[in-house]
Formats: structure tokens, C-alpha cells, sequence
């Protein structure tokens, strides 16, 4: 069947997420320019409505920014970023304050031209995998403990390097990576493949030509930007 409408979207809106969540849940809402929101999903800051309803506003935006990723946070977890240019950023969910949903946000990552804006935001554990994909066809694999943990105000790590004609389009978590070769939903490395080339990442202190562990954190002497903070309840309904 063609099923039923699960939301009622405005002109020029469309659906990036959907999660099965409780009022006791918080919510991570990432843009693609490197602004975060986190907010709980209870009655008060999102009360329940009907199918065919447009919904609440989650989150403003500044020029032309929009959503990238909504994740719900689950305890002792990691925010984890990539960009299109291959740098990643893991960073502790407490990192993150809850805030009231209607907002701007606060930076998940301040973003250099060159490095290309967010291609994938993640809700990971440290033991989880992740599948970054390239527009070319090739699918990097490595683990998220490849990355180092580190503060909000940093940069992030060298985490894939696409080709220079290349790019990042995609980045999705893959805790069962066993289980997925079994089942065919992605190719097993040791096999190979003519179409999707999918290759295990070293982690950044392995192959330094390569990759860097490096942090790259930002300079002392810049001024950053400070966090354009949420109202309470500032979001039009």
C-alpha cells in the first residue's frame, strides 16, 4: 500500500528524520553548518499530535543552513561528525547542554571552507562502527574508536581521505558489521567487489603519510565565535 501520512510538510520542507522516542528522551538536532541543539522530547517542549499536522519548530537556522541529522542521545554515548572533506570529530554527549527547542544552537564544530561542510551526524558508542561513502562508489569502514575524544572547540582528525576529483556523501553507523556481511547488505572486504569498494581505514597514528592524529585544534589566535544560545521555549509552534 501507498501508506498513511505521517507528517504534513510546509513548501519547501522535507523529511530528514523520523525515531521512536519517550518524554524521558533528549534530542540532538545537527546542521550542516556545524550548529547542534539538544532538547528533551517531553510533553512540555513537544506534546503529542496527530498524523497530519505540520509539526513544532526544532531548531532555526542562519543563511543557508538547514538540518542535517536528529539522533536520539542514549547514555554514555558520542556525538560523531564528518565532514565532507574527510575530517571527523567524536565528542561526548554531556559536552552538550539541553537546551529549549525553537533555537539556534550551539557549535557541534567550527568549519573551515576547504574541509566542506557536515555530511554525517551520528549518536555512536565507542565500540560501534561506521560506514563513510563516497560519491565515487567507495565505502570506507572503521571503528569510531579510531577517533579521539575530544571537546566541542576542536576540529577534528584526518578521517578519510576521498580523491581530489572525490568527495563524502554519506556516513551511517554499523554495529553489526558481522551480521551485515552474513546478510548481504554490504560486501565483505576480503571478497572485493567491481562496484563498491569497501576497505577497512587505519586509525590516524598508524600511517602518518596518510593519515594524522594530530589534533587539529583551533588557533589561540582566532576569536572564536560565541555560542548563539536557545531560548527556554523560543520556537513558533
Amino acid at each position: 500500500t501507498a501508506g498513511v501520512i505521517a507528517i504534513n510538510l510546509r513548501d519547501n520542507d522535507e523529511l530528514v528524520s523520523a525515531q521512536l522516542v519517550s518524554g524521558e528522551d533528549d534530542i540532538m538536532l545537527v546542521s550542516r553548518k556545524g550548529q547542534s541543539l539538544r532538547f528533551t522530547a517531553d510533553d512540555d517542549a513537544l506534546r503529542p499530535m496527530g498524523r497530519a499536522t505540520s509539526g513544532v519548530t526544532g531548531m532555526k537556522f542562519r543563511d543557508d543552513d538547514e538540518l542535517l541529522a536528529a539522533k536520539v542521545v542514549t547514555d554514555d554515548s558520542y556525538v560523531f561528525i564528518v565532514t565532507e572533506g574527510g575530517f571527523a570529530k567524536r565528542t561526548r554527549v554531556d559536552d552538550y547542554r539541553v537546551q529549549g527547542r525553537g533555537g539556534l544552537g550551539i557549535k557541534v564544530a567550527k568549519l573551515a571552507e576547504e574541509r566542506g561542510d557536515l555530511v554525517g551526524a551520528l549518536v555512536v558508542q565507542e565500540e560501534d562502527e561506521v560506514l563513510v561513502v563516497m560519491g565515487g562508489g567507495k565505502v570506507v569502514r572503521s571503528a569510531v574508536a579510531g577517533v579521539p575524544a575530544k571537546g566541542r572547540d576542536t576540529m577534528g582528525v584526518i578521517f578519510a581521505k576521498p580523491d581530489k576529483t572525490d568527495r563524502i556523501i554519506a556516513v551511517a553507523r554499523n554495529s553489526e558489521r558481522s551480521v551485515a556481511v552474513e546478510e548481504g547488505l554490504i560486501e565483505d572486504p576480503s571478497e572485493g567487489s567491481p562496484d563498491v569498494d569497501v576497505i577497512d581505514t587505519v586509525s590516524p597514528q598508524e600511517d602518518p603519510a596518510e593519515f594524522t592524529a594530530d589534533e587539529v585544534r583551533l588557533s589561540t589566535e582566532e576569536t572564536a565565535e560565541p555560542d548563539a544560545e536557545s531560548p527556554e521555549h523560543g520556537g513558533s509552534e
